[in-house]
């Protein structure tokens, strides 16, 4: 059965915290960096809950390794360290080998990021 055309939602709350934050920042080269890398959302595309959907939208694909073929983050405001942020995801066999994410993250229903991946489903 073809999970073309399907899509999955999910609802989880994340955080920066100043020590991911920093962690995160060094493993990019920004050491000392007095602002937060713009890629840093991407670390929550890792979360069980976008896994899920994407394992649940690859089902059809067993042998595939969903691998990102392109993805953006647009920053739409200060992303507020040490406090609970929502990211909602919305995961879609967009044809045979492909699901697109796109993911926003609001802080008190403010949006303050995007995020858009393009995922290839490789055997």
């Amino acid at each position: 059965m073809s999970l073309v055309g399907e899509e999955r939602r999910a609802t989880c709350d994340v955080v920066a915290t100043a020590a991911d934050v920093a962690a995160f920042a060094a493993s990019v080269g920004h050491t000392g960096a007095t602002r937060l890398p713009t890629t840093y959302p991407i670390r929550w595309l890792t979360r069980p809950e976008v896994v899920k959907l994407v394992r649940k939208l690859a089902a059809d694909r067993p042998e595939s390794l969903p691998v990102h073929e392109a993805q953006t983050v647009e920053m739409l405001g200060a992303l507020p360290l040490d406090t609970a942020l929502s990211l909602v995801a919305e995961v879609r066999r967009t044809d045979e080998v492909h699901l697109t994410l796109d993911v926003v993250i609001s802080h008190a229903e403010t949006p303050v990021a995007r995020l858009h991946a393009v995922l290839r489903l490789v055997p």
